[in-house]
């Protein structure tokens, strides 16, 4: 492999992940799948590549960083889209139902229809 193709791919994949960086400070996540489509394209044009000739590793050693910081940025995602769903799971339990303790101090549910409201006095 020549080493402008072996650069070309490596400019390609370090593009590719300062614009899937982009996309998840910008919450963008909707963009992610196409992100991950073309990042899946250019490993197997890599990996091509490394069947013809064998790579530099000082060339991808500057790509471990970025890739690093991106799998940070995915995960602070999946834990805040986890912590939205818990919440809008509490939302809506708190919406069809009220909690409280009966006269010997047990949690009980009670189960609101549609319409019903509760009147909340401190």
């Amino acid at each position: 492999m020549s080493e402008d193709t072996e650069i070309t791919l490596v400019d390609a994949l370090h593009a590719l992940l300062e614009e899937e960086r982009e996309a998840l400070i910008n919450g963008k996540l909707d963009a992610l799948p196409d992100l991950l489509e073309r990042k899946e394209g250019l490993f197997e044009e890599l990996q091509a590549q490394q069947n013809e000739e064998d790579f530099d590793a000082d060339d991808f050693a500057p790509l471990h960083t970025v890739f690093t910081r991106n799998h940070a940025l995915l995960e602070s995602a999946q834990r805040g889209l986890r912590a939205t769903t818990e919440r809008m799971g509490t939302l809506r339990r708190v919406r069809t139902s009220f909690e409280t303790y009966n006269n010997t101090g047990q949690r009980e549910a009670v189960q609101l229809n549609s319409g019903q409201r509760v009147e909340k006095r401190a």
